[in-house]
């Protein structure tokens, strides 16, 4: 598929592109220019401290902190990549889920994430493995990808331990995380890895160039995620990005062929500018016989899975609902 063909390929579904719900507060974006360490050490303790008042306030949060966690590593080109393991009480078997973070290639962290894993630990009654795979710009294409595919890896290796077991096994991720969890079913595949169950794609960035779409026009400015057309504020997790951007490992979308991939649900909020793009590559998925189901939850903007609204505990109730049984 080429890219000057995406604007004109069919949508999965025709959606409203309605207004934000009244219950969301739009927050400020971070600026993806001259991050450094010191810069996220800052924003991801400002993120986990507003996030923690608002899971605090939700009745689920007593059971959300009963999840037992184990923070371990896996050594890759002479780095500690670290991994966190949530997992329920009792032996087993439990489903697996591999799970890869949002925030642009470039930001966040566990921490940021731990919520929605515990969720996921306690309500899907699954091992949740969670990777913290290097960031961009330090670490550029595709460093952060082949952490994560060997997160995948050292996950099958050692789900057991954790009374996980990979006959059920599940990639997730949000945003950049959903690009790492699409990217990592297109590498299984490829390469002959792990057999993934299932591929949980929540409002994934699947292709760099991805036009003037609709959803673009109309949520590209003021609704927290904020991108052009091209992409440019993304440009710093590439060595080359006019030769980078277009390989189906950073652009999905672009693959030759989607044949043979995982069950894929996808997650898309509604007031979000690449919700376009899951609608294009779910219709796209499907045309070459991957089983869909798609979850469009209105008036939510990027970003709402690791917040506080109904919706998001709604989304993550139909995540555990999906996971393969064993």
């Amino acid at each position: 598929m080429k890219q000057k063909d995406l604007n004109s390929y069919r949508k999965y579904m025709e959606v409203e592109y309605g207004d934000v719900a009244p219950e969301v507060c739009i927050p400020t974006p971070q600026s993806m220019a001259e991050l450094n360490d010191q810069v996220r050490a800052v924003y991801n303790l400002e993120t986990v401290s507003e996030l923690t008042q608002e899971i605090r306030r939700c009745a689920v949060y007593p059971q959300l902190t009963s999840i037992s966690i184990d923070n371990t590593s896996f050594l890759r080109e002479g780095y500690s990549v670290p991994v966190r393991v949530h997992y329920p009480e009792g032996k087993g078997p439990f489903p697996v889920v591999v799970l890869f973070h949002g925030g642009g290639f470039m930001m966040n962290n566990l921490d940021v994430y731990d919520s929605v894993h515990r969720y996921l630990a306690r309500f899907g009654n699954a091992v949740v493995i969670s990777v913290d795979y290097r960031l961009a710009p330090e670490n550029k294409f595709p460093t952060g990808l082949e952490d994560c595919y060997v997160g995948l890896l050292w996950a099958c290796e050692n789900a057991a331990k954790y009374g996980g077991d990979i006959s059920s096994l599940t990639v997730c991720g949000d945003s950049a995380g959903g690009n790492y969890a699409a990217v990592v079913s297109l590498l299984a595949r490829d390469r002959k890895g792990p057999k993934i169950h299932k591929q949980v794609l929540i409002y994934p960035l699947v292709t760099f160039e991805m036009g003037r779409t609709e959803s673009m026009r109309r949520y590209s400015k003021g609704y927290f995620l904020e991108l052009d057309e091209d992409v440019h504020a993304l440009a710093g997790y590439f060595n080359d990005p006019a030769k980078e951007m277009t390989s189906p490992y950073a652009s999905p979308l672009l693959a030759e062929s989607h044949k043979g991939l995982p069950p894929a649900l996808f997650i898309s909020a509604e007031c979000d500018p690449i919700l376009d793009q899951a609608l294009i590559y779910a219709a796209k998925l499907q045309d070459e016989g991957v089983e869909i189901e798609f979850r469009l939850f209105k008036g939510m903007l990027h970003g709402f899975i690791n917040r506080a609204y109904g919706k998001t505990f709604e989304s993550l109730s139909v995540i555990c609902d999906s996971l393969p049984p064993l």
